[in-house]
C-alpha cells in the first residue's frame, strides 16, 4: 500500500510541478548567445523595462559622490594631547637612572599604538636634553599643522608621507630620524564618510529616475543576425511572448527527484510511526489530497517574484493535518512543503523560511489545545502571522528595503494568518464530509449532551448514560496528563456503550433489583453482553458516527474474557470444567489501537469496578486502580495502543486522583486515626478489597445477589 502511495503521489506531484515545462516554445535563446537570424517583432508594444530602469538607477546612484562629516578639530587636539603624554612618558624613561639602556628601550617599545624601532629608541635615549626638546617641538608642530586639515581615510597615507616631509631642515640626522618616525603615527583622519547623508542623497537621485519605457512596433527588427543576445533582449522577447521555456529533460528530472524524495520521506515516516494508517486507504488518500492540493496552490501562487507568494496559506495545511492525523506528521509534511516552496521559487531561502515558520509555529501552539476549541485555530493563525512577520523582518532589515515595502509584506503575513485559520475550518468540513475523517467540528457537535443519540441513551438506559459520563470525565483527565486528544477521548467515552440501550436490563447499572442473568445459562448471558458492541456499531452507522468514534465502541473491551460467566460455566460443568472453551466467553475485539481508546478501556473498567465497590480509603483506590491496570497490561490488552510505561504511570496517578475526589477520600489528620480505623475502610467495611482477577470481571455477573467485586460495564 505504501509503495503504491509513493508512486501515485510522485507522479501527481511531478505533473503539478512541471506542467509549465510542456508549454509551446517559439524561440530558444539565452543571454550571451548570438542570433542565428533576424528577429522581427510580431506586434507593437510599449512596456516598462525593469532591466533598463534598474541600470539607469544604478548609474545615477554610482554618480553620487560620497558626503563627509565636517572637520573635527577635537580629533587633532586629542592626537596632540596623546603626543604630549607619550613624550612625558619618554622623559620619565630618559630620567630613570636605575634602568639599563636595554630596559629603557623595552619601556619605550611597550607604548600602546606606537611603533618605536631600535634605532629611533636609542636616538630618543641618547639625545641631549636640548636636542630632545627641539625634536619634540618639531613633532608637535607637525601634528598641529596637519591635523587642522580635512583628512579622509583614503588620504591618510598621503598625509603621513607629508608629515615626514615637514621635518625641519635644521635637525640633526638623529633628530630627523625621531621626527619622521614618530610624527606620522599621530596623524589620523579628521573627516569621515557620512553614510546616512550619502544614502539619502543616493535615494533621492534614484527616486528622481522615472521608469524607463521601451517601445517596438510591429514588424520591427529587434535583433540582427549575429548580434549578441543581452538581458534586455531576453526581457523584450518575454514581453512579446516569443520566449518560453522549452521542455528540458534535466528540469523534468529535477522535478521528478524532488517529488520522489518528498513522497518517500512521508512514506518512511508513516511506516515507522503510523503502522495503523499505512494500510488504511482512506487516510492515505486524504493525506495525498491535502499534499497535492497545497502543492498545486504553491505552484500557482509562487513564481519566485511578486508578493503573491506571501499569501501562500501553509499554516492551514499544517493545522488541518495536525487534527486529521497528528502533530508530528504535520510537522514533517510542513517541512517538506516549505522545501518545495523554496524549490518552486527558485531556491529562495526567504520564502522557504517564511513557509516553515508560518507552518510550524501554529503547530507548537496547537499541540496542547488541538481539537478542543474552534478559537484555538484562530489563535494559532495569529501565531503564524507572527512567524511570517519575524521572517519578513529578518530578511528585509539587512537588505535595506523600502519601509513601505516591508510594511506591505508584514500586512500580507498578518492577513495570511487569518486566512489560514478560516481555510482550516473549511478544510475540516470538506475532509470530514468527503473522507469520513473525524474533525474538530464533528467532535464539538458530538460532545453536545443534547445529541439525539445521547438523548436516546438517556431515555432507554439512564444508568449506562450516567456510567458513560463518568467514564468520559475519568478518561479525559488521564488523556490530558499524557497529552493525548482529550476531546476525542471524552466524545468516544460518551458513545462507547450505546449498544446497551437495546437490552438495558441485562446490564447492572440499569437494573432495579432483578438480574435477568439468573434465569439464563452463562453462554446466553455472554452472547447478550458481548452483543452490545455489535449493537453499538449498528447504531453508530445509523447515526453516521465518525470512524474514530466507532473505534471506541469496538475496542473498549478489547478481546478480554467475560470471567464471571466463564467461571459460572466451569462451575456448572463440574468435573468437565477444563473442557469449557474460554474463547466462547471472549469479546471479539480488536484490542485498542490508539492511545485514546486504550485510556477509555482502562477508565471503563475502573469506573464500573469503583461504582460497585465504592472504595472509601486512599489505599483501596490505589489497590483497585493498580490491580485493573496491571491485569490489562499482563493480558496484553494495551500492546497495540501506543501507550508507553511512562504514559501508564501518569494514567494511574490521574485515575487515583480523580477517584479520590469522586469518593471524597480525606487526608488522615492527627487525631482521626481511630476514626479511619473504626470505619473498616480497608478490612471489614462494606467495600471489601478484592484481588485483581475478580475486580476486572466488570459488570458481567450472573448471580442474583449484589457482588461489589463484579461489575457490568
Amino acid at each position: 500500500m505504501l509503495w503504491l502511495f509513493v508512486l501515485l503521489l510522485t507522479a501527481a506531484m511531478t505533473l503539478l510541478l512541471s506542467f509549465n515545462l510542456v508549454a509551446p516554445t517559439n524561440l530558444s535563446l539565452s543571454a550571451g548567445e548570438y542570433a542565428a537570424s533576424d528577429i522581427i517583432s510580431p506586434i507593437s508594444l510599449t512596456y516598462t523595462s525593469q532591466i533598463l530602469t534598474e541600470q539607469a538607477r544604478q548609474l545615477e546612484k554610482d554618480n553620487v559622490q560620497q558626503l563627509y562629516t565636517a572637520l573635527d578639530l577635537n580629533i587633532g587636539r586629542a592626537q596632540k594631547s596623546r603626543a604630549r603624554a607619550t613624550f612625558a612618558f619618554i622623559e620619565v624613561v630618559r630620567a630613570d637612572t636605575q634602568a639599563t639602556k636595554e630596559k629603557k628601550l623595552s619601556y619605550l617599545q611597550a607604548i600602546d599604538d606606537l611603533v618605536i624601532q631600535d634605532q629611533v629608541g636609542v636616538g630618543l635615549l641618547d639625545l641631549s636634553q636640548a636636542d630632545y626638546e627641539e625634536a619634540k617641538a618639531n613633532v608637535l608642530s607637525i601634528i598641529e599643522v596637519l591635523m587642522r586639515q580635512e583628512i579622509r581615510e583614503e588620504q591618510l597615507r598621503e598625509f603621513q608621507i607629508s608629515a615626514r616631509r615637514e621635518a625641519s631642515l635644521e635637525l640633526t640626522p638623529t633628530q630627523e630620524n625621531v621626527v619622521i618616525s614618530l610624527a606620522p603615527q599621530f596623524i589620523k583622519p579628521t573627516v569621515f564618510v557620512d553614510e546616512a547623508a550619502t544614502a539619502q542623497r543616493r535615494e533621492e537621485a534614484v527616486a528622481a529616475i522615472n521608469p524607463v519605457a521601451r517601445s517596438v512596433v510591429k514588424d520591427q527588427r529587434i535583433i540582427r543576425t549575429g548580434e549578441k543576445i543581452t538581458e534586455v533582449d531576453i526581457e523584450l522577447l518575454q514581453e512579446l511572448g516569443m520566449l518560453r521555456q522549452e521542455p528540458d529533460l534535466r528540469d523534468f528530472s529535477s522535478v521528478f527527484l524532488v517529488s520522489l524524495a518528498s513522497a518517500v520521506l512521508v512514506a518512511l515516516y508513516l511506516r515507522q510511526f503510523h503502522a495503523d494508517m499505512r494500510e488504511g486507504a482512506r487516510y492515505l488518500i486524504a493525506l495525498s489530497v491535502v499534499i497535492l492540493l497545497y502543492t498545486m496552490i504553491a505552484r500557482l501562487m509562487i513564481s519566485g517574484q511578486g508578493d503573491l507568494a506571501f499569501w501562500y496559506p501553509i499554516a492551514s495545511m499544517s493545522m488541518l493535518l495536525a487534527v486529521m492525523f497528528d502533530v508530528r506528521l504535520s510537522m514533517l509534511v510542513t517541512v517538506v512543503m516549505a522545501g518545495l516552496v523554496g524549490y518552486i521559487s527558485g531556491s529562495s531561502l526567504e520564502l522557504a523560511t517564511y513557509a516553515a515558520a508560518g507552518g510550524l509555529l501554529p503547530l507548537l501552539t496547537l499541540q496542547n489545545a488541538r481539537a478542543r476549541r474552534i478559537n484555538a485555530f484562530f489563535r494559532a493563525g495569529l501565531v503564524a502571522a507572527l512567524g511570517y512577520t519575524i521572517v519578513v523582518l529578518i530578511f528585509q532589515l539587512p537588505s535595506g528595503g523600502e519601509v513601505v515595502d516591508s510594511l506591505q509584506l508584514i500586512l500580507y503575513g498578518l492577513a495570511n494568518g487569518v486566512l489560514s485559520s478560516a481555510l482550516t475550518l473549511v478544510g475540516f468540513f470538506l475532509m470530514g464530509s468527503l473522507f469520513g475523517i473525524t474533525t474538530t467540528l464533528q467532535l464539538q457537535e458530538l460532545s453536545r449532551l443534547d445529541h439525539p443519540l445521547l438523548q436516546e441513551l438517556l431515555r432507554r438506559a439512564p444508568g449506562t448514560y450516567h456510567h458513560s459520563i463518568m467514564v468520559a470525565n475519568l478518561a479525559e483527565q488521564a488523556a490530558e496528563r499524557v497529552q493525548a486528544n482529550g476531546t476525542l477521548v471524552r466524545v468516544g467515552a460518551f458513545y462507547h456503550d450505546i449498544g446497551k440501550m437495546n437490552r438495558p436490563p441485562f446490564f447492572t447499572e440499569n437494573q432495579e433489583g432483578f438480574n435477568p442473568h439468573d434465569t439464563l445459562d452463562p453462554y446466553s448471558s455472554t452472547r447478550i453482553i458481548i452483543s452490545h458492541v455489535t449493537d453499538g456499531m449498528e447504531l453508530a452507522k445509523r447515526y453516521r458516527l465518525p470512524d474514530r468514534i466507532r473505534d471506541f465502541i469496538t475496542e473498549h473491551h478489547g478481546d478480554k474474557v467475560a470471567k464471571a460467566f466463564y467461571m459460572k460455566a466451569r462451575e456448572l460443568a463440574g468435573d468437565a470444567a477444563n473442557e469449557v472453551d474460554v474463547n466462547q466467553f471472549r469479546h471479539k475485539g480488536p484490542r485498542p489501537r490508539s492511545r485514546e481508546s486504550g485510556i477509555v478501556l482502562l477508565a471503563d473498567t475502573i469506573d464500573a469496578a469503583s461504582s460497585a465497590i465504592r472504595p472509601n480509603s486512599e489505599k483501596q483506590i490505589e489497590r483497585l486502580v493498580n490491580s485493573i491496570i496491571d491485569e490489562d497490561m499482563t493480558d496484553g490488552q494495551l500492546d497495540n495502543s501506543g501507550l508507553t510505561l511512562g504514559d501508564i504511570k501518569l494514567i494511574r496517578a490521574s485515575f487515583i486522583e480523580t477517584l479520590k475526589g469522586r469518593f471524597h477520600v480525606r487526608v488522615k489528620y492527627p487525631g482521626n486515626e481511630a476514626m479511619m480505623e473504626g470505619s473498616g475502610a480497608e478490612t471489614t467495611g462494606s467495600a471489601p478489597v478484592v484481588s485483581a482477577p475478580v475486580i476486572n470481571q466488570k459488570i458481567e455477573t450472573p448471580v442474583s445477589e449484589p457482588q461489589p467485586a463484579e461489575t457490568m460495564s
